[in-house]
């Protein structure tokens, strides 16, 4: 699990002042609401024997563990234990890990890491003509699949003629070597891909759009684990159609994913047609996730253990940044481990 960043780990209209469990790398977390709608996030496991705290309660804005009711504020610190008398000093080995919890975009970011307030990098800002303007659709559900590898398919710009052939695929004009410029950052990278046309057959959507459509679409890594596709078909003006396709990946374990995903529209933006957008949202992606799941390695592969083209350059820049990120985290546990030494 990739330190010191905000992880898009669940929506905020999930969580309730009733515990919440969030999975990801294998670690248990637990999301709640105080009485002021503040959101408090723990680690979900009780010092004590390991229950879940999830399966507990709230009271008076602590949580209580279902197995045998001790009580944890919410920094984490054990303040009740029922089965000693309340002048029983409490242990002070009775404390679970907190951690800084941000609402933006109706997503819960948790931080993951022991940063100051003052070193933590900012929230990702997302395209102000998509959130304020566009009507958006929610889905959420597990996939069996690498979190990193289905990032790496929602970056890839080439893949839509094979793996979507059957839905949309076909209309998209890949015939010459698709090169591109990637824009990086800190916290990701950016790139955009046009296309001339989607093809020379007529259609009432060619009329509306004033000729043959032309197809941009701009792919956004956000590290550690959110990507977003921004999709328009039309001849620049106020006809074209729009797309957003927002995604948080959760990596519950190297072979599963729970992904939460936002679909924003300018078309028919009709609450009664959220399901319909829903359905084609969902159906697409699991178009994805059938071929992402049969790769040979779920695991990112080094660079250099796998043939890329031009076209490959998001993705490479993508695992760049999986690959220095583990890097320094190797680097610092070494580190950790000799200070131990040291001081020994």
């Amino acid at each position: 699990m990739l330190k010191d960043f905000w992880y898009a780990c669940e929506f905020s209209s999930a969580v309730t002042n009733k515990p919440k469990q969030v999975l990801m790398f294998n670690q248990r977390f637990v999301l709640y609401r105080n009485s002021q709608g503040q959101i408090i996030a723990l680690n979900d496991q009780c010092p004590h024997r390991g229950a879940a705290f999830s399966l507990g309660w709230v009271e008076k804005d602590c949580l209580r563990c279902p197995y045998h009711g001790w009580k944890f504020q919410a920094d984490g610190k054990c303040v009740e234990i029922p089965s000693n008398a309340p002048e029983t000093p409490i242990p002070k080995k009775a404390h679970v890990d907190s951690y800084p919890v941000e609402e933006k975009y109706g997503f819960v970011w948790l931080f993951y890491s022991d940063l100051p307030a003052a070193k933590r990098p900012l929230l990702p800002t997302f395209p102000e003509y998509m959130v304020s303007t566009m009507r958006p659709v929610y889905d959420d559900g597990i996939d069996n699949a690498n979190y990193a590898r289905l990032m790496e398919a929602n970056l890839d710009f080439t893949h839509v003629i094979a793996v979507h052939k059957k839905s949309f695929g076909q209309r998209i004009p890949i015939d010459k070597t698709i090169k591109y410029q990637v824009d990086k950052y800190d916290w990701g990278a950016v790139a955009q891909v046009n296309y001339e046309s989607l093809g020379n057959s007529k259609s009432f959507l060619n009329f509306l759009l004033g000729g043959r459509p032309e197809l941009k679409t701009k792919l956004t890594l956000y590290l550690p684990n959110v990507t977003l596709a921004e999709i328009s078909v039309g001849r620049g003006n106020r006809f074209d159609i729009k797309f957003g396709i927002l995604v948080a990946h959760l990596p519950i374990d190297e072979n599963r994913t729970r992904v939460k995903r936002v679909l924003y529209r300018n078309v028919l933006p009709i609450p009664w047609l959220d399901g319909f957008f829903r359905k084609i949202d969902h159906k697409l992606a699991q178009e994805d996730t059938i071929v992402v799941s049969t790769l040979n390695s779920q695991l990112m592969p080094q660079i250099s253990e796998e043939l890329h083209v031009a076209a490959d350059a998001l993705d490479i820049t993508f695992r760049q940044f999986l690959q220095k990120s583990q890097a320094d985290f190797s680097a610092s546990i070494q580190e950790k481990q000799q200070q131990v030494v040291d001081v020994k």
